[in-house]
């Protein structure tokens, strides 16, 4: 087992060192594409995610872990290629297609793999522990990729994409190394009639437990609103007069209170409650908004939130992962994504037409407001549904 682990940290590191990962927008403004089109790139990826996450966690239950991942690095290489070839806006969406469906493919099959290996061995309760490890290892590779790749596309973008398929190859090389785990209670039919059977499944486990849907809808509703901050920070703190390397050590340190909370996550799960980390990580996520449209607080304020959300994730990962068995994992673990995409869809476009409208302090004001009422209202439902739980007990 311990070996499958390791594999898996060094191929969670190689699928994060994401060179291009903040480039994009530049690259295809550098290749003479408009920056509408780089709006409905990032549109196209969140509703072909929106799409394809349950299929594609479907995928992962029914034929195999590591099929699924290795699907997805053969299509994220397809969408990478695209996007260095592309001269038409198609051939961009088309590329943006390919690297959410990329994306989809690995969503919910990476935490349901860790998962899986533990409970092998009996080990599940360290999952947490396994997690908080693997955030450190993300976050040092976002990192590590951000400074590097900023680098490499001062000298050229097209060695910045080729480098990128490269890092594509050798992670799947260390994927073939890496056990495969398959659904032992699965009996083959068709296809069609495997996916209608899983999700009519997965329905039924949700409607049968609502505690699945309130940890799902607690990650989606509150991740989304660090994603879309953080999206329109780089814009927001240029127009201040920030200088690039002020933006990227800011945003370093972001990456780096993510690694802190992934070591301590283990230790907080074990400490509280899970309806006081249901309660209190959201509010720690909408509280940091605060201080967002204010510079250099929102400094400080993208830290809090990036420490909150990684608790969050990490925590509500774990909780799934011990209420839904191994054939249903990938499935249910994707409708955390799909939750994601479906509030990005909201959120994304709603601060940026604010923002283009009364400036960007404006539209992130507008989204504490929002975020607090959502807060409000979801505490409420929260708390009530724990008070009926401990009532029937």
């Amino acid at each position: 087992m311990n070996k499958h682990l390791y594999l898996n940290y060094i191929y969670e590191f190689l699928l994060n060192f994401k060179l291009t990962a903040l480039l994009w927008p530049t690259f295809l403004i550098v290749k003479g594409f408009s920056l509408i089109d780089v709006g409905i790139c990032e549109s196209v990826f969140h509703m072909t995610s929106l799409l394809g996450e349950m299929p594609t966690g479907i995928i992962s239950d029914l034929y195999g872990r590591r099929l699924s991942r290795l699907l997805g690095r053969l299509i994220d290489i397809i969408s990478v290629l695209l996007l260095i070839v592309a001269k038409s806006e198609w051939l961009i969406y088309l590329s943006f297609m390919l690297s959410a469906l990329s994306y989809t493919m690995e969503s919910g099959t990476d935490s349901a793999y860790v998962y899986d290996l533990l409970l092998e061995e009996q080990k599940q309760d360290n999952f947490p522990k396994i997690q908080g490890r693997k955030e450190v290892v993300i976050q040092g590779a976002i990192l590590l990729a951000t400074i590097i790749g900023g680098m490499l596309a001062g000298i050229s973008y097209q060695l910045t994409y080729g480098l990128s398929v490269i890092i594509i190859l050798i992670s799947i090389i260390v994927l073939m190394q890496m056990k495969e785990i398959k659904n032992q209670h699965h009996i083959k039919t068709n296809v069609l009639n495997d996916i209608k059977m899983q999700l009519v499944q997965s329905y039924q486990l949700i409607k049968k437990d609502h505690q699945i849907f309130y940890l799902i809808l607690s990650t989606s509703l509150f991740s989304a609103s660090l994603t879309t901050c953080y999206f329109y920070l780089t814009n927001n703190w240029s127009e201040l007069g920030i200088s690039i390397s002020l933006i990227s050590f800011s945003l370093a340190l972001e990456n780096i209170v993510g690694m802190v909370a992934g070591l301590l996550t283990y230790r907080i799960i074990k400490k509280y409650s899970q309806k006081r980390l249901l309660l209190i990580l959201p509010l720690g996520i909408v509280l940091s908004i605060m201080g967002i449209p204010f510079y250099p607080f929102s400094i400080l304020s993208i830290c809090t939130m990036a420490f909150f959300e990684t608790i969050l994730y990490i925590a509500m990962t774990s909780f799934l992962n011990e209420k839904v068995s191994s054939q249903y994992r990938a499935t249910l673990l994707s409708t955390l994504s799909l939750g994601f995409s479906t509030v990005m869809i909201v959120y994304f476009p709603a601060v940026g037409l604010i923002g283009e409208i009364y400036g960007l302090k404006m539209a992130y004001l507008c989204l504490f407001i929002i975020v607090l009422i959502i807060y409000i209202i979801y505490q409420h439902v929260i708390r009530k549904k724990y008070e009926k739980e401990d009532s029937v007990l």
